[in-house]
């Protein structure tokens, strides 16, 4: 009890100064909350962190720093007034001895992710990234997860690595070597899909870049369940080589039918809802196919609570006492 109600005043701190336009990461460690200031505090808490620590961050943009040690970090959601960002490339290499799990919520970050040595079950929970990568051709990471994330520019899944997606939009997506990928309830956007080897798709949505693609099919060793294609070519079935393609809409679908405002285009503002008509899809599990269907339907809101209005009194009463007023928005 203890170590949570560290963790909420940790969060409710980092809100604090996220309201007064400062930047700050707060560090909890068995029971201790230390707090680092400006574009280098990540940088910093990360130096001090131990594997198992929690690392919260306010809103704006941070210095990225790589990291060896499985913490969890928190940000202030990416859909947030005031995102929060990790500027510039860094790398995970947690080490394979570490019982602990790294995890990542809430937090946008515009440059690359990669991978490097082997270790197990990273996890990323509602993050925005640009690209996602390998250090090398040694890399060996098993379940890498991502849940309600957004891949902007491209997840290049690589070397001896497992990934797995949940509920997540991906821009572009291409496989190398001898990685494998399993995707629920995804949108995919690429128009050779023949890349996409290996994978086990369930209740996906594809969709070619260039309106009436029919070039580049789904590769032979893919596995497709539940899933559509949209902007292909009228009578261009994407599925047609597939080790396994098990109730797939062979016929392609087009972008006014299946999305409320997509059109093309990407925008940070765009959530990839279904119309009427796209909702009546069903997946295997008879809900609606795409990110807000399955398990775990698509929402960017963290899952930890934040302050989302703080009243500070200019000066202490005459007992040398302040009155604050928190408001404390709901976790999901």
């Amino acid at each position: 009890m203890k170590r949570l109600l560290l963790a909420v005043v940790s969060i409710m701190f980092a809100a604090t100064s996220f309201a007064q336009n400062e930047l700050v990461a707060s560090l909890s460690h068995e029971g201790d909350v230390t707090y680092f200031y400006g574009m280098a505090a990540l940088q910093n808490a990360v130096a001090a962190a131990e594997s198992g620590d929690i690392i919260n961050l306010s809103g704006g943009s941070f210095y990225a720093t790589d990291i060896t040690k499985a913490i969890t970090l928190h940000g202030a959601g990416i859909d947030s007034e005031v995102p929060t960002y990790i500027a510039g490339d860094f790398y995970l290499d947690i080490p394979s001895t570490d019982a602990n799990r790294f995890m990542m919520e809430g937090i946008r970050c515009p440059n690359k992710l990669r991978f490097k040595g082997e270790f197990n079950n990273p996890y990323f929970l509602r993050c925005q990234f640009n690209e996602v990568n390998r250090w090398d051709e040694g890399v060996h990471v098993t379940n890498i997860t991502f849940a309600n994330c957004k891949v902007t520019g491209y997840l290049r899944y690589s070397a001896s690595n497992t990934y797995i997606l949940v509920n997540c939009f991906v821009n572009d997506m291409y496989k190398e070597e001898w990685s494998s990928i399993t995707a629920s309830n995804c949108v995919f956007i690429r128009n050779d899909f023949s890349l996409f080897r290996d994978g086990t798709f369930f209740n996906c949505i594809f969709v070619s870049k260039e309106a009436n693609h029919e070039t580049y099919r789904l590769h032979g060793s893919a596995q497709a369940t539940n899933c559509i294609s949209v902007n292909f070519a009228e009578g261009f079935d994407i599925f047609r080589d597939c080790n396994v393609s098990k109730d797939c809409t062979k016929e392609p679908k087009s972008l006014s039918t299946v999305f409320k405002t997509y059109r093309g285009d990407y925008s940070d503002e765009e959530t990839f809802e279904l119309t009427d008509e796209g909702k009546a899809i069903l997946g295997a599990d008879e809900k609606q196919i795409g990110m807000y269907g399955g398990l775990l339907p698509y929402t960017s809101k963290p899952s930890y609570p934040l302050i989302s209005k703080m009243t500070v009194p200019e000066k202490t009463d005459n007992l040398g006492k302040m009155d604050v007023t928190v408001t404390i928005s709901s976790a999901e």
